[in-house]
This record gives C-alpha cells, structure tokens and sequence, in this order.
C-alpha cells in the first residue's frame, strides 16, 4: 500500500506536455473571442456565415476529428503528430491573419473581394491541427499520470484554463495597439511556434503498453477501421443516442460564448473589449474549482449536471432584464471605476455562470458516460464523450449567428427596433430542454436498468 504521506510524483514528460497544451490554448484562446468578429466587422461576412465558420467548421472539427486523429496519434506516435499538429495551426493562424495583405493580389483585388476560400483553409488547418492535439496531450497525461491520473487532468485542466486566461490577456494589448489581424499574426502563431519547439527539442515520446491488460481489462489499440466503424455502433444505441442530443443542448450554451455574446457586445458596444469580459470565464474556473468539486463531491452525476445546466440557464435568462428594465442597453454604469454597459454587466454575469456549469456538469459527464455504457464497452463509450461538444458547437453556432440576424441585424436594418428579449428566452428554452431530458433519461431510462 502507498504511503499516504507520500507526495505525487510526474515525470518531465508529464509537465512537457502540460507545456505543450499552455501554449497550444493560448493560441486559440488568443483568438477564439474575436474570430466571429474578425469575420463580420473585418472580413465583411454575415453573422450567419461567421458563425457557421468558426461554431460548425472550427468547433466541429476540434470535437469531432479526435475520433480519428487519436486512432492515426496512437498508430504514428505522439511526438509526430504534435509535430504536424503545430505545423498545421501556424500556417493556418499565420493565413488568417494576413488574407488582407496576401488575397488581394491573388484574386485580383475589388470593391467587393470575397475572403472565403482562405478562410476556409485557415479554419481547416486550424480545425485539424487542434483535433490531433487533444488526444496526443491527453494520451500522454494519462500515460505519464500512473496511480496519480485525477490529480494528472486536475493539472491538466488548469493549465488549459491557465494558457486561456494568458491568451486573452495577451491578446487585449496586442488588439488595442495593432488591430484584430494582429491577434493572429503575432499572438496566436507565436505561441505556437513556441509550442512547436517544446515539441521537437524537449518532448519525448511516453512509454506504454500498446496491448496487453489494464485495470484488469484487455487493451488493444484500435485500427482507423475500427475507430470509424465505433461510430455506428454507438449511434445504433438510441437510448445513448437521446443523451448525446441531452447532453449537446447544454453545448449549444456554452458555445455562445463565442458565438452570440461576441456579436452581442459588439452590438452595445462597438468597442467592446470582448477578450476582457470572457477572460470571466477561465478566472472563474482557476479561482473557484476546487471550491465547486468540493460541494458537489457527493452529488451524484445527474445531480451535479442538472444543477450546472440549470445555473448556465439562469445565467442566460438573466439578460432579458435590461431589455425590460432600461431603454437604452449602452447605457453605462460605474462598476470598480470602470464604465461598462448595463447589459454587458449582466453578460459578465452569464459568462461567470456558464464557469460555474462548466465546473459542475463537465466532469461528472464523463462519469455518467461511463456508468449508461453497456458493460465491457465503456472505452468505446468514453471515446465519444465530446460528441455533445461537436452537436453543440455544430448547430448551436450558427443559432446565435441566426437569432443576432433575425432579431438584432435585420430590425436595426429596417429602422425598428431589436427583440432582444426572445434572443435570450430562446437560449436559456435550450437549456430548459436539456435538464427535462437529463431528468428523463436518468428517471426512465438509466434506473430501469438497476437491479431492484
């Protein structure tokens, strides 16, 4: 038995790879809150298109693509694939931020110059590149983690949210002095390129056990073949089908944060720094984490992602209160001796609870997933835990991109006035749906199959 006084110990690789993931985060963290903005107020696309960019493309292919790129990591190596990984996100950061200086004198130039197609490559370079990142990082977490692998993605975590917060820090000061371009250009590729020589000179590939017995379970590594005929097999469960649906209607909330609240606050304020208010968000998690696993330690899963769906959607409908308290959302207020809108101190509000979901609900949904598999297919269960992220991000990206056309974009166009309040009824509804599915399926579905 381990001594208990006896201090967890990592080995360099561990901490290489947190490394890795601090400067791969504030690559895109960096960017992430300004990319819907980028795309509409510099490259002149419609929220609806923008959206779709970066909530369907982006997103979709961060969450979706490890299905395969950890299949292809596990066959070629980590250390390869982190290679191509950060190859793939500087040259696709480095094309979004320079399409107005390069595409120009390629498409011949005009009035009306259409960016799309290399916004497209960048969005797919960037997309790919961050879906062989998660599981090479995460793989070498839990290879490298031994008996210590929750306080390994404890750590994990916070570096995740340690490399946000740097992110959009950096961001704020290089945005006021050089514009959004810049933020590409000179933060996010050259955090990458930083984590890409951590990568070469220092990252050493983990030892593990390709096949064999772990936790008394065999293990063998899946063929590409495999990984992509799992899909079907999962999907072809439609009870676990209706929690994925449960589940990705929390997502389509939380992607708002990147989605609608940018657009929002560009809307009430146009110089908004959006970086600011969603740096909210990471501090949050840093600073109340280990409080919020505390409290809800005992919960049971149901009970912890319940009560994280239902204060991300108090969270939301929070904002239909300026709507119909004051006449005038840019209306300011002195908070700490800073000037801010009154609806976006209600927004930051949203933003803290979205935090506080995220830290009740997302790793206890791991938990669930693990607890509705069939048994002996809980890894393959497992493997599909960030379906809900791709569902979410997916459709729930160009939602916002739909509700700021149809309800903001398109009464300001026609000199009436927006309906901001069905914006956030629609949003926080969503949310409703999923804590009346969670309950459902936890009810009906998942007790039924306990053995009285």
């Amino acid at each position: 038995m381990m001594d208990k006084k006896e201090k967890a110990h990592f080995p360099k690789t561990f901490w290489t790879a947190n490394t890795i993931e601090l400067f791969e985060r504030a690559a895109y963290y960096s960017m992430a809150s300004f990319m819907v903005i980028y795309l509409k107020e510099t490259l002149g696309m419609a929220p609806t298109f923008a959206t779709f960019l970066n909530g369907s493309l982006l997103w979709g292919l961060i969450y979706f693509m490890p299905i395969v790129s950890g299949t292809l990591a596990d066959k070629y190596g980590f250390k390869r694939s982190l290679t191509v990984s950060f190859l793939m996100l500087f040259l696709g950061y480095f094309i979004m931020g320079n399409v107005q200086k390069f595409w120009p004198a390629i498409a011949g130039g005009g009035p009306h110059l259409n960016y799309t197609i290399p916004v497209l490559l960048a969005i797919i370079l960037i997309g790919l590149g961050g879906s062989i990142v998660k599981p090479c990082i995460a793989g070498t977490v839990q290879k490298t983690s031994g008996v210590y692998a929750t306080l390994g993605f404890g750590i994990f975590y916070m570096v995740i949210n340690i490399g946000s917060i740097t992110g959009r820090g950096v961001s704020y000061f290089i945005r006021t002095s050089l514009g959004i371009p810049a933020i590409f250009t000179y933060a996010s590729t050259v955090f990458v390129f930083i984590g890409l020589l951590v990568v070469l000179f220092i990252y050493r590939e983990p030892e593990y056990a390709s096949n064999g017995v772990k936790d008394n379970q065999q293990v063998r590594k899946k063929t590409l073949k495999e990984s992509i005929l799992g899909i079907f097999i999962v999907l072809s469960n439609l009870k676990f089908v209706f929690f994925l649906i449960v589940i990705a209607l929390f997502w389509f909330l939380y992607v708002q944060l990147y989605n609608l609240i940018p657009l929002f606050l560009r809307h009430i304020d146009p110089n908004a720094p959006v970086e600011l208010y969603t740096l909210a968000n990471p501090l949050m998690i840093v600073c109340f984490q280990l409080l919020i696993t505390r409290l809800v330690k005992s919960w049971t899963p149901v009970k912890s992602i319940l009560f994280g769906v239902g204060v991300t959607t108090v969270g939301m409908l929070l904002n239909i209160l300026p709507a119909l308290l004051y006449s005038n959302l840019s209306q300011k207020v002195s908070v700490a001796g800073l000037a801010i809108p009154i609806a976006g101190l209600f927004l930051l509000v949203s933003i803290a609870s979205m935090a506080v979901g995220e830290m009740m609900a997302s790793p206890r949904i791991y938990e669930y997933i693990g607890s509705i598999a069939p048994k002996g297919e809980e890894g393959l269960y497992l493997g599909y835990a960030n379906l809900p992220v791709a569902i979410g991000s997916i459709l729930g990206g160009p939602l916002g991109g739909a509700l700021y056309q149809k309800y903001i974009a398109n009464p300001l166009q026609a000199g009436q006035s927006p309906d901001y309040i069905i914006i956030w009824t629609t949003i926080a509804f969503l949310g409703l749906c999923s804590m009346a599915g969670l309950a459902i399926y936890d009810r009906f579905v998942v007790k039924t199959k306990k053995p009285a």
